[in-house]
């Protein structure tokens, strides 16, 4: 049911070796994701939806409970 409306793309950017040293770098160096957060609701689901729709889209979105 879920994968009949949505499509799964995934590509991989380099081998495992280099995952790992890329995930020690960030630890090291604190890097963060730059993400918009909005609450896990019918409201907060329509506003993150609108964005991309109304090219206001900055980061990934994150969908959270509150």
């Amino acid at each position: 049911m879920f994968f009949s409306r949505f499509n799964v793309h995934f590509s991989l950017v380099a081998s495992r070796a280099r995952h790992d040293e890329m995930l020690a770098f960030a630890t090291v160096h604190d890097v963060k994701p730059r993400v918009e957060q909005f609450e896990l609701s019918e409201k907060g689901i329509e506003e993150a939806v609108g964005k991309p729709k109304g090219n206001k889209m900055r980061y990934r979105v994150m969908l959270i409970t509150k």
